[in-house]
């Protein structure tokens, strides 16, 4: 921020933009509760519903870092409003859509949409702000994305309930719009950057590839199997397309990856650590949303409630740590992130369905104090180390980082989940009905009932259960209950070893009050 923008007119600017970022998380986080009702709408299998997620996950990803040089380029203000219009007419298009492929089409612009605003906001806050208050702002920058998330899950839940799925899209699409006009009235245009290079077309599409080969790679693999042709397919493309970037963004004058910005250690570092913790975070979410909608006398609102206090307790924990990160160093703020989050894991480890829902919030809590306080350090740590002309470009990479870690996370813990439940259900129920031999197809159907909410047996299969003087209600039942435990359990030991990898990396983080002093003192022989 220049000396002409004082405080007061630097704090309307940003709350214009917080606005828009508010809107676009509690969006991102309508999805949670709207998931199952989608897949019932369009009658499409579990197992395929994390599309829903990847398409909107990789279009964000792949063009935030896109929209961040473009903003340096041609003005951050101009591709924030065009991202906010593409936003809001894409949510109009889902709650519209008269099928699942149109409906993904729209979640692909969503994301296209987001990728405009996230990057540009993240630039400005750095404009904005001189180094010595940016803590706080970045503080409540996390603090508004963590309330859009909170009162996105909750309140996307209630609205579902009282008035169906579209209308979380439809109130989404005229919030956007209304928040349009503080943006066009508000915020200034920063001057774009005087060398304008060619546009990276080719890293972009190598960069969709990588990207959505990650992303897509274990839900194929659940689908397909480990062995599938089509599951090899997908790992050889992404490794692939992953050395032809990095080859061409080394010979290319302006890529759409920054090697050198991801060179910096100082700044590859915490956003690794970001990255990590996405995946923990959205692993956590996810694994809790179907174990909760499926225990016994779980609903959609008690996860509602779960989701409420695990980022109710960020928005505590963001302002706190936003404050601190200003005044001692950000590397000790993500230590203790760490170590609370992997407390929290052990904890999570001992979840199963008889679990009382409080104990399930404690917990929910811990891991939102710890994410919470992570995420200003860990933001003013890597855009920190970026140079002030490449401000657009590194906050959209870190922008990559962290919108690839919510769906990378998702689609890991699903496909965990899924495939443990399944396998955990199958040897559940062959145990119970080990005495009467049922064929395969009767385990199939059997398992298959256990995993819906009908639980319909065939006539036949009911009656023989009967004949041997078991219940097959009592075997689904006992099935699932083991099955829900172990799916959880094994998604928690994933996600223990994930953060384990974050405390490590955490440890060998810089500290940055020690750096500016040796700058400072060589500053004279310079």
């Amino acid at each position: 921020m220049d000396s002409r923008t004082d405080t007061r007119s630097a704090w309307a600017v940003y709350a214009a933009l917080l606005f828009g970022t508010f809107i676009t998380i509690e969006a991102a986080a309508f999805q949670a509760p709207a998931l199952p009702s989608v897949t019932r709408h369009f009658g499409i299998p579990v197992n395929m519903a994390a599309l829903v997620l990847i398409l909107y996950s990789l279009a964000l990803t792949v063009f935030a870092p896109i929209m961040g040089r473009l903003g340096d380029q041609h003005g951050r203000k101009k591709v924030i409003t065009i991202g906010m219009l593409v936003f809001a007419v894409s949510e109009f298009a889902a709650a519209w859509a008269p099928n699942f492929a149109f409906f993904l089409g729209a979640r692909f612009v969503q994301g296209l949409g987001a990728a405009c605003i996230l990057p540009g906001v993240f630039a400005y806050a750095a404009h904005l702000f001189p180094d010595n208050r940016r803590g706080m702002a970045l503080g409540i920058l996390a603090f508004t994305m963590t309330f859009g998330a909170a009162s996105g899950g909750l309140l996307g839940g209630l609205l579902i309930d009282r008035l169906g799925w579209p209308s979380v899209y439809w109130i989404s699409g005229a919030l956007t719009l209304i928040g349009l006009i503080p943006v066009r009235l508000l915020v200034p245009e920063i001057a774009p950057a005087r060398q304008q290079g060619a546009f990276d077309y080719t890293g972009a599409m190598l960069l969709f590839a990588v990207i959505a080969a990650l992303l897509s790679l274990p839900t194929w693999a659940t689908n397909f199997g480990k062995e599938s042709p089509i599951t090899w397919a997908i790992v050889i493309v992404g490794i692939s397309a992953l050395a032809m970037l990095w080859r061409h963004s080394k010979r290319t004058p302006n890529p759409v990856i920054d090697l050198g910005i991801l060179a910096r250690g100082a700044f590859a570092t915490p956003s690794a650590i970001y990255w990590l913790h996405m995946i923990f975070s959205s692993g956590i979410v996810y694994s809790l949303a179907f174990f909760i909608n499926n225990r016994p006398g779980g609903t959609a609102a008690q996860f509602g409630f779960v989701t409420l206090f695990l980022y109710g307790s960020g928005l505590v924990s963001s302002p706190i740590a936003g404050k601190l990160v200003d005044r001692i160093e950000p590397r000790v703020l993500v230590i203790v992130a760490m170590l609370a989050s992997l407390g929290g894991t052990l904890l999570f480890l001992n979840i199963d369905v008889a679990t009382p829902l409080w104990m399930v919030i404690v917990v929910a809590c811990i891991m939102g104090l710890s994410i919470g306080c992570n995420t200003p350090a860990i933001m003013k740590l890597a855009l920190g180390a970026v140079p002030a002309k490449n401000m657009g470009a590194g906050s959209g990479l870190f922008s990559m980082f962290r919108d690839l870690g919510s769906p990378t996370g998702s689609s890991l813990s699903l496909a965990v989940f899924g495939a443990s439940l399944a396998y955990a259900t199958q040897a559940a129920i062959s145990r119970q009905t080990e005495a009467l031999g049922l064929d395969a197809a009767s385990l199939d159907a059997l398992a298959r009932a256990a995993g819906s909410r009908a639980r319909e047996v065939p006539a036949e299969l009911a009656s023989r259960l009967d004949a041997a003087g078991l219940s097959a209600e009592t075997v689904m039942q006992q099935a699932s209950s083991e099955a829900l435990n172990a799916a959880l359990s094994n998604v928690g030991y994933m996600l223990l070893g994930l953060i384990a990898l974050a405390l490590l990396l955490s440890l060998r983080l810089k500290r940055t009050r020690a750096l500016a002093v040796a700058g400072e003192a060589q500053a004279p022989a310079g």
